[in-house]
């Protein structure tokens, strides 16, 4: 996949692997990406308003795709036309990320090197609304990135919305080729990174605001993700099929799925990653604060009286460390809770998030 920017696409993905056909992503993908599924009322009303608007790296299709798409959201959302949406199960506000994660393939993607996500996205959306005169204004905001920042929110929701809502199947479909996995991964591994730089900002930015609209929709509040360091240097080949860089560790009690790049390690799962020879740094993403916890105390934190008092005291400060042995119940994604089972024998530095946002 290119440095600049990684080319996924995934309706080349779909084409190879048509197991996700019949889920919501799919199919709400395919209605924006499909040229059959184009609105002509959208198209008029979309050509009108070009007139007063600036053009996005003079890409004149992309733009009016986009403001199709925009319209067919809105169209729906105002009960004015649901035919493109009728057999999907998913409340209507959703659209907005399907669509963001598409605009960013398509300028992702884009011949262009370096394609930003402008303010002009907002202004098109602005103007078509205006164009409309519909007063209910679709709660969906087109914030303004770098190329960078673009990336790596595609990257996130990617991971999410394709491999993480849909981890069952990715678990029964063996053998995908690593380099669709690795660009997956590479999700988890950037919304590890945007956990810690958006709970520490008091002023947040547009990447954040958008990073943390996302993370409180889609993902639920005993999710935890942590990193760690293995003696093994990890390396795949592109069109491998086996021990690929995304893998789910267990699927159930608890789920654990792991990233691999080098000697790091990216892991998500229910509850925290821990053993008496790990050195746990826990913290809570509201507050973003950090406490080391040594093997000592942790020992006395489950073995003794300490431990109640020990426990007290985290609560208060809005820490949660789970009891690694108790509870079970069956997957149920994305915000169910399950028992934490010991991760491995081996030595591990982990960093812990924990995404209690009580």
């Amino acid at each position: 996949m290119s440095a600049h920017g990684d080319k996924f696409k995934f309706h080349e993905f779909k084409q190879a692997y048509n197991f996700l056909n019949s889920e919501n992503f799919t199919k709400i993908y395919d209605i924006f990406n499909d040229e059959k599924y184009k609105d002509t009322t959208g198209e008029e009303k979309c050509k009108i308003i070009k007139k007063e608007l600036s053009v996005p790296n003079d890409d004149e299709e992309l733009i009016l795709k986009f403001c199709n798409n925009l319209y067919k959201i809105i169209a729906d959302y105002n009960n004015w036309n649901n035919v493109y949406f009728e057999q999907i199960s998913q409340d209507n506000k959703n659209y907005c990320i399907h669509l963001k994660y598409w605009l960013y393939e398509e300028t992702g993607n884009h011949d262009m090197m370096g394609f930003d996500i402008s303010e002009d996205f907002q202004k098109w959306k602005d103007k078509l609304e205006e164009e409309l005169n519909n007063n209910k204004k679709y709660p969906c905001t087109f914030n303004k990135l770098s190329w960078t920042e673009r990336d790596k929110m595609r990257n996130i929701y990617a991971f999410v919305l394709i491999y993480y809502r849909n981890v069952k199947k990715f678990h029964q479909n063996k053998y995908i080729i690593c380099k669709y996995l690795d660009y997956m991964g590479k999700g988890l591994k950037e919304y590890y990174d945007s956990l810690i730089k958006c709970s520490k900002k008091v002023g947040q930015d547009n990447y954040c605001e958008e990073f943390n609209e996302f993370q409180k929709t889609y993902m639920g509040d005993n999710i935890q993700v942590s990193t760690s360091e293995d003696n093994l240097d990890y390396k795949f080949e592109d069109t491998e099929t086996v021990n690929c860089p995304l893998e789910i560790e267990s699927l159930e009690y608890p789920l654990h799925l792991i990233y691999k790049k080098g000697k790091s390690r990216w892991h998500l799962n229910y509850q925290t990653i821990g053993s008496l020879n790990s050195s746990i740094i826990s913290a809570s993403s509201a507050i973003g604060t950090t406490v080391g916890i040594s093997a000592f105390l942790l020992f006395l934190y489950k073995h003794t009286s300490f431990g109640s008092l020990f426990r007290t005291r985290m609560q208060k400060d809005n820490m949660i460390l789970d009891d690694i042995n108790e509870g079970t119940q069956s997957l149920i994604l994305p915000t169910s809770y399950y028992e934490s089972l010991p991760f491995e024998n081996s030595d591990y530095n982990v960093t812990y998030y924990s995404l209690n946002n009580s």
